[in-house]
């Protein structure tokens, strides 16, 4: 099992650039565990997933180029003024909360965010901005609340598609290793009990055992 935990540790100071960099860290990590498999990437079943989102959004109307981590500003939009007419850019991402407020928040003027436009956002160390502070005491950006993505490969990897509650994923990796309360109720143990020539059957017999339990986890 595979934790990358950094990527959350950026979220939480709004630092969206180690975020991604953690990321590509991440993807290759996968990649060397299905190296590691090898030829056994077919009876392994491989789980990607998330346990949560963070508070971040990637804003509209970038140019077509634009860099991810840079700005969006342009003089004929309207909706980028402050109500005084002065124009701001704004950042192509930022987070609803976070450490980045007190990056970019300036309360001794009328324009009370800095100009997006002089700032080095290449830097690793570059916070984007944040609409709430938080804090004193915990100043970290907070987790979000989307449903996140479940990538799966391998023996019952199509029982992840869809949603589902977090817990259920537990239940399908026990199911497909023939552990815990599987042990003797899962496909495998049942195509041990199955002779080539009936091979077909017992798949079926696996399927509808599958399609059981998902029943019972999403009724039950």
């Amino acid at each position: 099992m595979v934790e990358s935990g950094r990527i959350d540790h950026a979220h939480h100071d709004t630092n969206a650039k180690r975020a991604m960099e953690e990321t590509v860290e991440f993807q290759k990590a996968v990649a060397a565990a299905m190296e590691e498999l090898g030829d056994e990437q077919g009876e392994t079943l491989v789980v990607v997933t998330a346990d949560h989102s963070h508070a971040v959004t990637i804003n509209g109307y970038p140019p077509r180029g634009n860099p991810i981590l840079g700005h969006v500003y342009s003089e004929p939009y309207t909706y980028s003024h402050y109500p005084d007419g002065t124009k701001q850019a704004y950042a192509t991402i930022s987070y609803a909360n976070g450490p980045g407020y007190f990056k970019h928040f300036k309360n001794d003027s009328s324009v009370p965010w800095m100009d997006m436009r002089g700032q080095d956002y290449n830097d690793v160390d570059f916070l984007q901005p944040a609409m709430v502070p938080t804090g004193p005491e915990d100043p970290s950006e907070t987790h979000g609340g989307e449903d996140v993505p479940i990538y799966a490969i391998g023996p019952q990897a199509y029982l992840l598609s869809g949603v589902h509650e977090q817990s259920y994923i537990a239940h399908v990796m026990a199911y497909a290793a023939c552990v815990g309360d599987y042990s003797e109720d899962c496909p495998r143990h049942m195509d041990v009990q199955c002779s080539s020539a009936a091979r077909v059957g017992c798949s079926i017999v696996s399927l509808v055992s599958s399609l059981l339990l998902l029943l019972w986890n999403k009724f039950l």
